[in-house]
């Protein structure tokens, strides 16, 4: 203790800033004593420190070197980093991200210390988007047990060879129990596929459960998955996990690979073995689970990269579908912009009557980064601009849309297309020549009109012109150039 009092005494400017920052700080002296916490650790343990310093930290939490990292870090002389752990205290359970290390004096170990993110409103939020996600669904089983079978696949929308493919060995392999693997790009509609699995199989009206194993914290996976009893640690209550509620359905396990390996090795002795056991059970019970998992890496590499056990792979992989991007696809752009456009049209009450086909042009040449998810988004934001019994223009589209990956040269004649267009309306999909021609012919016009009314309100200043155009000096010059304006 006299060595800290020492180093607090010499250093009072860090602990100053010690209390201004948003993570909880402890530091414990050689015998596992506290010996200073910052003001968050105050308000998140309920304790002050003038109160409990020099007290052990196992009489004030219940915690050791086996399931505090801070002790760890004293035991081993080795920091300790991201690990998350639970501990109860004043009634309350606190979920922590911490970062310990040992702390050293002339050479010599005399303590360690913590810095804490509280992550016990994460987890709190993580249970009840699961708790109702288990009710929304249930009762969308219920609906679509009224539903044949057949219409779920109606929601995979697509025409191409590729996607084709992907849907005929879904149906196929939903008549079965066996293992899928969906492998895709965030946004390729990997969850769609594996919830019109679920709807055309045999488990229809059994539970479908979703968990993105990549939004969940390590130390609160397995609980989720497997569930708890009541002891287990201090506070803790029986609680079902997601692999119990799912009995007799489906549970989807959305990017696995970013499932921690620990975790990954008992999903393994699942689905070896059809059982689970809850954290601190002895107790055994049996499961009728089919696993449906998803992965945006290829699988070889996240197996090469360490974050795909190899056995766990092969269990799962049972059947393995590879969605195509839709930059793989893009003759189902315009089947699929249909298809939204009546979805929100329904859910909006508007009457857009398609995309001008100007739009449609460009989105056929677009690399959709985002996928089909992204598709989807700009035309939910088009359709919220677009004016009844019209189509969808380049004035309704998001700014993102162009922004994310054209040159500024591009961008630049985008935003004049999106001001200065009249709407292009087509009467039928094929157009006579000549008039696609007088369509660019105006749009370019346009541009090169704005460009002049510019120059002549900053009385040729071309500073001020190009800051009133919104691009560069040196882009204003290139399209005057262009232009052949003087």
């Amino acid at each position: 203790m006299d060595v800290f009092n020492e180093f607090f005494n010499k250093n009072t400017m860090y602990f100053d800033a010690f209390d201004k920052m948003v993570e909880a700080v402890y530091i414990c002296d050689i015998d596992g004593n506290l010996v200073y916490f910052n003001k968050v650790a105050e308000r998140l343990d309920g304790y002050l420190l003038k109160d409990v310093k020099g007290q052990s930290t196992y009489d004030l939490y219940g915690l050791d070197e086996r399931n505090s990292p801070m002790l760890k870090a004293l035991a081993t002389e080795r920091p300790v980093h991201n690990e998350e752990f639970s501990y109860y205290v004043n009634g309350k359970e606190n979920v922590q991200l911490c970062n310990a290390g040992p702390i050293y004096n002339d050479g010599k170990l005399v303590g360690a210390y913590t810095v804490q993110r509280d992550l016990t409103v994460l987890k709190d939020m993580v249970e009840r988007n699961i708790a109702l996600q288990n009710e929304l669904i249930q009762q969308k089983n219920r609906a679509v047990s009224e539903t044949s079978p057949s219409e779920t696949f109606d929601h995979l929308i697509g025409e191409s060879d590729a996607f084709q493919k992907c849907k005929e060995l879904a149906l196929r392999v939903a008549k079965t129990n066996s293992s899928v693997m969906l492998v895709g790009s965030t946004g390729s509609g990997k969850e769609v596929f594996a919830r019109a699995i679920h709807d055309h199989s045999n488990r229809v009206k059994g539970p479908f459960l979703a968990l993105n194993c990549a939004a969940i914290p390590e130390s609160l996976i397995e609980g989720i998955l497997f569930g708890t009893t009541k002891g287990v640690y201090t506070g803790a209550v029986e609680k079902e996990g997601l692999l119990a509620q799912a009995d007799g359905g489906t549970v989807f396990l959305d990017e696995v690979n970013s499932m921690p390996l620990a975790s990954q090795a008992k999903l393994l002795r699942v689905l070896e073995e059809r059982k689970i056991m809850k954290l601190g059970s002895k107790k055994e019970m049996d499961i009728d689970v089919r696993i449906i998992s998803s992965t945006n890496e290829i699988p070889r590499d996240a197996i090469d990269n360490g974050h795909l056990r190899e056995d766990l792979f092969y269990r799962l992989s049972v059947v393995q579908i590879s969605i195509p991007p839709l930059e793989d696809r893009k003759e189902d752009i315009p089947l699929l912009v249909q298809h939204f456009i009546a979805k929100y049209n329904e859910r909006f009450h508007k009457n857009v009557l398609g995309v001008d086909h100007e739009v449609l042009d460009y989105f056929m040449k677009f690399p959709w980064p985002g996928n089909v998810r992204q598709l989807k988004a700009c035309v939910e934001s088009a359709m919220n601009f677009a004016a009844d019994g019209s189509l969808i223009t380049f004035h309704d589209l998001p700014q993102y849309v162009f922004e994310s990956s054209l040159s500024p040269e591009d961008r630049y004649r985008q935003r004049l297309q999106m001001t200065n267009q009249k709407s292009t309306m087509y009467a039928s999909p094929k157009k006579d020549s000549s008039k696609e021609e007088s369509v660019m012919d105006s749009i370019w016009n346009d541009e090169r009109e704005e460009i002049i009314q510019a120059l002549r309100r900053s009385k040729g200043n071309m500073t001020k012109a190009a800051q009133s155009l919104g691009i560069s000096r040196q882009l204003l010059f290139y399209r005057c150039k262009k232009y052949r304006i003087k």
